[in-house]
């Protein structure tokens, strides 16, 4: 009963956003949203997927939406596009209990390890980066430097000595979390992370299809993008595995 109210109010919440990013008079992809949900529910799960995914071509971005695509594509045993966008509805929350469930039971059904992209000890000594998404982050940076103007501001209007050890204090927040998000952007704009679409793909040592085969992923696997040439990515799986794989076989988070 409880896991049918959580899905009632994702539908909700995915109505009021998607007739927010409506203009006046245009209801054809209010029509597209209502007739995937009718989709959903009547099982028909592959036209639903389109069909949400059709909004999200569109510029819609929300991390209800791309959670709601990941559970059509999951129904309808399509599992790398189902992984696919349950990582990008982390982004946007990634401390969803629903989302996380649904991903780490989507990861188990895939045959490829799960590939570590950070050590433990990262996660540890900056859990603030893993636990806050970065667009919290942002928020939080713009905040603290607020906040430290105002009390700087006060400090010297009021000449109160005991203010010095909040600014300190507010200071290092400030600087703390416009260095994570600086961060973020950087990590962001270098190697992106992908996910394997295809039941089955052969990473090859070049770009042509008789190039030798390196190894091989299977659906829902993650992998870096190092590279892109012509119509192929090169793609890093672990710590040591490099190939070619077409770009249709993946898509990028």
């Amino acid at each position: 009963m409880r896991r049918t109210r959580r899905c009632t109010l994702v539908w909700a919440a995915l109505t009021a956003m998607l007739l927010s990013h409506i203009p006046c008079g245009a209801s054809e992809p209010a029509r597209t949203f209502f007739d995937a949900v009718e989709a959903y529910k009547s099982g028909d799960y592959g036209a639903a997927a389109e069909q949400f995914e059709s909004i999200a071509r569109t510029g819609v971005r929300n991390g209800r939406l791309y959670y709601n695509l990941g559970n059509a594509y999951l129904k309808d045993n399509q599992l790398g596009p189902a992984v696919l966008w349950y990582e990008r509805a982390m982004i946007l929350m990634p401390k969803d209990p629903d989302l996380l469930f649904n991903l780490t039971h989507a990861q188990s059904l895939t045959r490829d390890a799960p590939e570590e992209l950070h050590s433990p000890l990262m996660r540890i000594l900056f859990f603030w980066k893993y636990q806050l998404s970065a667009q919290a982050i942002i928020y939080l940076a713009l905040g603290f430097n607020l906040l430290f103007w105002m009390l700087l501001g006060l400090q010297r209007w009021l000449h109160r000595r005991g203010l010095a050890r909040a600014i300190l204090l507010v200071a290092g927040a400030a600087l703390l979390f416009s260095a994570t998000a600086g961060f973020n952007y950087l990590e962001a704009g270098q190697a992106s992370r992908a996910i394997v679409l295809a039941e089955l793909v052969a990473v090859r040592s070049g770009l042509e299809p008789n190039s030798t085969e390196l190894f091989i992923l299977h659906a829902g696997a993650k992998v870096k993008v190092l590279k892109q040439r012509n119509a192929h990515y090169q793609v890093r799986y672990g710590a040591d595995k490099i190939g070619w794989v077409d770009q249709k076989e993946i898509g990028l988070i």
